[in-house]
This record gives C-alpha cells, sequence and structure tokens, in this order.
C-alpha cells in the first residue's frame, strides 16, 4: 500500500519522528489526530504503525496451511486499511505533514519503541470506548508505557471533544531528576503550542497521634516544598517571558496523583515522570504516573529520565 506523496515537511533530527499505532479503533483514530498536531508543532514527521497477529492451527505442512496462509493476507489487507483511514485522519490535521507508515507481524509493546528514534516520541489511545471502561487504560497502552524509552503520550476519545490543540499544560514535580526531565518537556511543549504552563507540587505531613511541636513541623514540611517548587520552576521561568509562556505554580497538600487529576479537570495535557531509572526497574511505571495515566480526563504524557 503506497502513501500518499508528502509535501512541504521538516524532516526530525538524526531520524526522530512521532510515532502512533493504530488498530482501526476510534480510541486509536483519535490518537492520530493528536499526534499529527504534536508532529506538526515539534517539525517532526509522522509514522503510523499497524500490528498484526496470526492464528496458528497446527503444524506448518498440515492440511490447512494455505487457508491459513489466505487468512494472513486477510489481515494484512484489514490493517493496511486501518492504515490508510488514519493517513486521511491525519491529513486533516496538517496537511503538510510528512508521513509513512509500518504494517508488521508483531505486537505493538515491542514495534512502537522500535519504530521511535531519538528525540521522538510515541502515541497510543487509551482503552475504553464507553461507561466505566473508559477511565482504565488498556494493556497494550501500559505496556508501551512500561516498555519505551522516549516519550510516550496516551490519549483518550474523550479527547476529541477539545480537539489536539494545546492551551493548558499540566506538569506534576517532586523534586528528582526524572520530574525535572518531565518539567523541561512540558515546558517545550507550552512553547511550541503556546500554551499556559501549571508546575504542581504536592507535600504531605504524616497523620498520626497529635505530637508536641506538630504545627512547627508543618511550617518546615511546608517551607521545605515551596523551596523545591520554586528551585524547579526556576530553571525555566528566566526565559518564560521570552518564549511566550504563561508559568504559574501550585503548592497543594494531598497525594500526588489526586492532585494532578484534579489540577488537570481543564487542561488540555498532563505531563509525569516515569519511576523507571534503568535496568529492570525502567520497565515499571512509578504508583504516581500510573493513577495519573489510568484516571486523567486528559492525554497524558509519560516522561523517562534520560539514561546516564
Amino acid at each position: 500500500m503506497k502513501n500518499p506523496p508528502a509535501v512541504d515537511s521538516a524532516s526530525g533530527a538524526d531520524g526522530a519522528r512521532v510515532v502512533v499505532g493504530v488498530d482501526g479503533s476510534e480510541n486509536a483514530l483519535v490518537a492520530v489526530e493528536w499526534a499529527a498536531a504534536e508532529a506538526a508543532r515539534r517539525r517532526l514527521p509522522l509514522r503510523i504503525v499497524s500490528c498484526y497477529s496470526v492464528p496458528f492451527y497446527g503444524e506448518p505442512g498440515m492440511i490447512g496451511t494455505y487457508a491459513i496462509e489466505n487468512q494472513v493476507e486477510a489481515i494484512k489487507n484489514e490493517h493496511e486499511g486501518f492504515v490508510h483511514t488514519a493517513i486521511e485522519r491525519a491529513a486533516r490535521v496538517a496537511v503538510h505533514l510528512k508521513v509513512d507508515s509500518i504494517v508488521t507481524l508483531g505486537s505493538p509493546t515491542t514495534v512502537l519503541p522500535q519504530a521511535v528514534e531519538c528525540g521522538g516520541e510515541v502515541v497510543v489511545g487509551a482503552a475504553g470506548r464507553s461507561g466505566r471502561l473508559a477511565d482504565v487504560i488498556g494493556s497494550t497502552a501500559t505496556a508501551v508505557c512500561h516498555h519505551t524509552a522516549e516519550p510516550v503520550v496516551v490519549v483518550r476519545t474523550t479527547s476529541s471533544r477539545k480537539g489536539s490543540s494545546l492551551k493548558k499544560i499540566v506538569v506534576g514535580t517532586d523534586g528528582s531528576e526524572c520530574a525535572a526531565e518531565a518539567l523541561r518537556w512540558a515546558y517545550e511543549e507550552a512553547r511550541l503550542a503556546g500554551a499556559s504552563l501549571v508546575v504542581l507540587h504536592c507535600w504531605q505531613y504524616p497523620y498520626g497521634d497529635p505530637v508536641s511541636g506538630e504545627e512547627d513541623v508543618r511550617r518546615r514540611m511546608q517551607a521545605d516544598a515551596s523551596a523545591q517548587l520554586a528551585d524547579a520552576v526556576a530553571r525555566v521561568s528566566e526565559r518564560a517571558e521570552e518564549d511566550g509562556v504563561t508559568l504559574s505554580t501550585r503548592l497543594v497538600e494531598d497525594l500526588p496523583g489526586k492532585a494532578i487529576i484534579a489540577t488537570a479537570a481543564d487542561a488540555d495535557l498532563v505531563v509525569v515522570g516515569s519511576r523507571g531509572r534503568g535496568g529492570f526497574t525502567s520497565l515499571l511505571l512509578g504508583s504516581v504516573s500510573r493513577s495519573v495515566v489510568q484516571h486523567a480526563p486528559c492525554p497524558v504524557a509519560v516522561i523517562r529520565q534520560p539514561a546516564t
């Protein structure tokens, strides 16, 4: 299947691109729209990927092999149709976008991370089409977040009501290097989109039996949290006015995941850091990022700390 010719598109440096997975669902097509807008914002090409699996009914050479081969071809053709529809949907969002596609046998958990180059990002649709299921991220999206070194954006079908433009971005910070990378990415996204950026920092007092000097301890904890927030924002605040980024901060005494989700009620994008720092732990999302990805009302970008 040939892709339509690309026109007037900037190529990403060092092969970087925005990669989006499609499976024929409306979730995936909403993710395509978001990915196309993101590729245009970052002046990167877009790659649309569809993966398929093949049912296996017996040992090679057994009677029925021809029927299986026909079925494989039918499955592949179906996924090529998914890609063609996705290309058309992307063109509605960004006309002059360079687009290529991959239709391949394999798992999206493996193929999508391999399809993105350093400096790019992966966009996936969240599972759930209606009702309660719409509040829960699908297993494929979760696995892609776990296994991809580059930023991953999870997009919900409900995001289509707002479109792909970004006016308000929320980023959570906790003083860690991973959170600092999330803030850096979120700031650049806000700069490119002309969006406002809310930097949120949470703290909690370990409630228990009343103790002497409790209020002094609370004040010190709040002061420490305020200092951490100020230190994080200092990395970007000096150039915010020049870059046209409206920057604000919020210091909240609450559970981080709960506070981020509440702050995201009117946001167009939430950005969180992944807990992974390398080795086997790099396959795991932290509890806060997992909660935000599962329950935020808007797209969520999960940013991993760069390898050292």
